[in-house]
């Protein structure tokens, strides 16, 4: 990489931690054999405390303090450089003053920087806060790096940072887009040319730089990297073969890296956080939890300490809230918080165990938490994967040493658990490589990858970490990188792709599983693929509409970020192909992305329903319940626009705050019609199958309430979520209809009587969503409905309702579960006297029973011709005669259309 004003006399290593920043360096020295051997020093960070002075400290806590307006001036933040930010406090001072006023802080702007499901771009941060000045997670890691680079500059003026050698650092499960956005974040802030390094590797080039440590694992053939920060897990597979034959010399080649965990420290500091009071903590808000967890932090690294305390006082700040008011104390003990562990977090499992699905993923500091907490599950399954690889080199299903690097291995207790459940699934001791030194390891290995990189020592040999896809057509995707390929290592597809000059082109990026194997070239389907973002770019030239030949250009740069290219075949034109996050962008391509960007709101919409459905947030706003729906609707816009990822997130917000639904008929209403609404049609979306059953499981109780609003919103919600149920459920739902319904049921004055509060129209719409029933069921509902529709007292939902069960497209049910066409003609000849201007639901049913169908019958199509005919005389919607002559077979879409009822934005079926 090319330098410019001032040769590079220091090699740099940047952490840029979720929880810390540590910077690292060496003088690079003209005598090759001192430099290689020279030790990395850390860089002294000058900060501003809460009390306004500076002070130096060899690691940057990642956290940012915005001032509000009526702190500007009073907090006066001077640094010893020349332009100080006058308007944010950065690291240790920043933490301080958080404790006050959580609602603006900002931390974990690395995880942030990785969430695909929000606009990294947009100005989110503090999550869940109400504060006006908020930050992007890319702007607060421009922050971080600016005030790393103005301390090296302070301190080396003669040597500014940016004509440095610099090799920062990020988890090695970072996505292309992640990488992109970390390198992009470095830019701005001043640092044009760098190298992204995998934290995994860099762990290992500080442990090999030590000849004792490479002699001690010089005969073992896989080292397992487990890397546990504040905020990530990264698991590692290094694969080690000797060079010479007298074994002194080895070759380390990295051949696995696991999935992006986020999952760390963090997640302990929360588990101890509830220790305190579970009730008013789940009521807290995010940033008040934020602030809380800062303490808890603390007093976890001193219970897991060596000669930890049986227990310690938390004083919690009140900072302005009721929730936990004033100063209060709260005793959190050693032995609670060390079952914790053994029991949730490090339980002593087999290696054939499968991450499990549970409640647990906390959603409350806006980040998406895995669901499973054991680290040693997700572990299991990381080396169940690459079981094949493992036995190749070792000859057994395990690695056969191991690395521990990251905060969480500060404590002995937590090194000495993992240590006996790798040795429990092993039958020889694994080898526990000694890091002495897990908070600095990472920034002193990336100097240590730069002295590898200029010749001067061992090189971690290393490649693309997954094989990579484009998405080209519907369900073709064409290999691009395969999983391996080397730094640099410029790759040409032999295909022509033709592109039309003047417009926007995008390709949906995709990653596959490690087992796949990955040709260039070669199209396949998208099993075993999984969504990463969407490449795009402008297609300037000469003659717009123009439609050119291109063929694709990939590699992984020197750098370590993602370069596509399109190159025309007159060899002049080319375009680059960039990522994009905006949330516009997004919606042009809702089809490669499903869930699409969560609002950038959701995190307050979140804190709006914990104060209504929480215990303590009911006891402050008790009438919030009222204005609900119109409060969500200013916080993310009208409801009809919300995508699959914000309905979702509601969802399980909604979930956690279960019990405090039956507070009153109103918030059982408001609970029961928000679940209905964003979970609506119950499938589609990732862990639909469990939220369905969760909502099954909550309320099969039936309404606590026995009043038709609530009722209402009740049958409206399985109504809804019904495609997500299952043949009993479905099954279940009719013998509740069926005990007022039938002729037993209507001849009852109890039955009837009861049937004055159960919103007796909406009961009947539900029926008509019950897909699965048997055909039996199916008749006899008819049947029943059918009979009433005698009585011109009925009002027209029945007819609405035998149209869905007799339609010939069925939403989520399976095609051959229509009723069969000899039921039908009975009912078309039925509805085709009916006075359709009167009843116009009776039309609709109509056209949903004669509709065009695969292998219909020639009885069938004469029976459309009556009902044409009646539409057009009876003046029904223009949309519903369109609907009939089709000769295209109805979509979803355009069912939900005529059903009444739209999908979420996003939503594939």
């Amino acid at each position: 990489m090319a330098k410019a004003a001032f040769p590079a006399t220091y090699r740099v290593g940047i952490d840029l931690g979720t929880t810390n920043c540590v910077v690292s360096y060496t003088p690079i020295n003209s005598d090759v054999s001192v430099c290689a051997e020279s030790e990395p020093e850390l860089l002294s960070i000058p900060q501003v405390m809460a009390d306004g002075s500076v002070q130096e400290f060899v690691y940057l806590p990642s956290a940012i303090y915005v001032l509000a307006s009526d702190e500007v001036g009073k907090i006066d933040p001077v640094l010893p450089w020349r332009h100080c930010d006058k308007e944010r406090v950065v690291g240790v001072g920043a933490l301080a003053l958080g404790q006050r006023r959580a609602g603006q802080l900002i931390q974990s702007a690395k995880s942030w920087l990785s969430h695909r499901q929000v606009d990294r771009r947009s100005a989110i941060l503090p999550w869940a806060s109400e504060f006006s000045k908020k930050l992007s997670p890319l702007d607060a890691s421009r922050i971080l790096l600016s005030h790393i680079k103005q301390s090296w500059d302070y301190r080396f003026a003669d040597a500014p940072l940016e004509y440095q050698s610099i090799a920062l650092t990020l988890p090695a499960s970072f996505d292309e887009e992640a990488r992109a956005l970390t390198l992009e974040a470095a830019k701005l802030a001043g640092l044009k040319d760098l190298y992204l390094l995998e934290e995994p590797q860099a762990a290992c080039y500080h442990y090999i730089s030590d000849d004792e440590k490479l002699a001690a694992i010089a005969d073992k053939k896989m080292l397992l990297v487990v890397d546990i920060g504040g905020g990530t897990s990264d698991f590692s597979l290094v694969a080690i073969k000797p060079v010479s034959s007298k074994g002194k010399n080895v070759s380390l080649k990295r051949i696995a890296v696991g999935e992006h965990l986020l999952l760390g420290g963090d997640n302990l500091d929360q588990a101890l956080a509830f220790q305190l009071d579970p009730k008013q903590i789940s009521a807290l808000s995010a940033s008040r939890l934020a602030a809380l967890v800062q303490q808890t932090r603390q007093a976890k690294e001193t219970l897991l300490g060596e000669n930890a305390p049986e227990s310690l006082t938390i004083t919690v700040l009140g900072g302005g809230s009721r929730l936990i008011g004033g100063s209060q104390k709260f005793d959190v003990f050693r032995n609670t918080l060390l079952e914790q562990i053994t029991s949730g977090f490090f339980p002593l499992v087999d290696a054939a165990d499968k991450v499990q699905k549970s409640d647990y993923a906390m959603h409350t500091l806006g980040l998406p938490y895995e669901s499973d907490p054991a680290f040693t599950r997700h572990l299991a399954a990381f080396l169940q994967q690459h079981r094949s690889a493992i036995e190749a080199a070792t000859g057994s299903g395990m690695p056969d040493a191991v690395l521990f690097n990251g905060g969480l291995f500060n404590s002995p207790v937590l090194k000495a658990r993992l240590l006996e459940q790798l040795n429990d699934w092993r039958a020889e001791p694994i080898l526990a490589c000694a890091a002495d030194e897990p908070n600095d390891a990472v920034a002193k290995g990336a100097v240590k990858y730069l002295t590898a990189l200029a010749g001067e020592s061992a090189r971690i040999e290393s490649g693309v970490a997954h094989s990579l896809y484009l998405q080209v057509g519907d369900d073709q995707f064409v290999g691009i990188l395969p999983k391996g390929t080397l730094k640099g290592d410029a790759i040409v597809l032999e295909q022509e792709f033709f592109v039309t000059l003047g417009q926007q082109v995008q390709f949906p990026l995709y990653r596959s599983d490690d087992h796949i194997d990955c040709a260039v070239g070669t199209v396949r389907n998208q099993e075993g693929l999984h969504y990463i973002s969407t490449l795009m770019t402008e297609l300037d030239g000469s003659i717009d509409s123009e439609e050119v030949p291109v063929k694709l250009s990939v590699q992984m740069t020197e750098v370590g970020v993602l370069q596509v290219e399109l190159k025309a075949n007159n060899k002049q034109d080319q375009w680059r192909l960039d990522f994009s996050t905006h949330a516009s962008s997004s919606q042009e391509s809702a089809q490669a992305d499903e869930s699409g960007l969560l609002h950038a709101n959701m995190g307050q919409a979140e804190e709006h329903l914990a104060k209504c459905f929480s215990s303590v947030g009911q006891k402050q706003h008790p009438d919030l319940v009222k204005s609900l729906k119109q409060d969500l609707d200013q916080l993310l816009g009208n409801r009809d626009v919300w995508n699959l990822a914000t309905s979702r997130r509601l969802v399980d917000k909604l979930l956690s705050l279960k019990s405090g639904r039956t507070k009153s008929a109103q918030h059982e209403r408001q609970w029961l019609q928000l679940m209905g609404y964003c979970l609506r049609p119950g499938f589609g979306a990732t862990d639909d199958l469990a939220r369905v059953q969760q909502v099954v499981n909550i309320t099969k109780a039936g309404a606590q309430y026995d009043t038709a609003p609530v009722w209402g919103q009740y049958w409206t919600l399985y109504r809804r979520i019904a495609g997500g149920l299952s043949v009993e459920q479905q099954t279940h739902l009719f013998k509740q209809f069926s005990q007022y319904y039938s002729p037993s049921g209507q001849r009852s004055r109890d039955k009837m009587k009861a049937l004055t509060t159960k919103s007796s129209d909406d009961l009947i719409r539900l029926v008509g969503a019950l897909e699965r029933l048997s055909n039996e069921d199916k008749t006899v509902t008819i049947d029943w409905l059918l009979k009433r529709l005698q009585k011109t007292s009925e009002p027209d939902t029945a007819w609405w309702t035998i149209g869905r069960i007799a339609s010939r497209h069925l939403l989520s049910g399976k095609q051959e579960e229509r009723i069969a066409e000899e039921t039908l003609f009975p009912i078309l000849e039925t509805v085709l006297k009916e006075d359709w201007k009167k009843r116009k639901q009776a039309g609709l049913a109509a056209v949903l029973m004669s509709q065009v169908s695969v292998g219909e019958s020639d009885k069938l199509s004469a029976f459309r011709k009556k009902v044409a005919n009646k539409l057009k005389k009876d003046k029904c919607p223009a949309q519903w005669l369109e609907r009939l002559e089709s000769q295209i077979e109805i979509n979803s879409d355009e069912l939900n259309a005529l059903v009444g009822e739209s999908l979420p934005i996003g939503l594939r079926l």
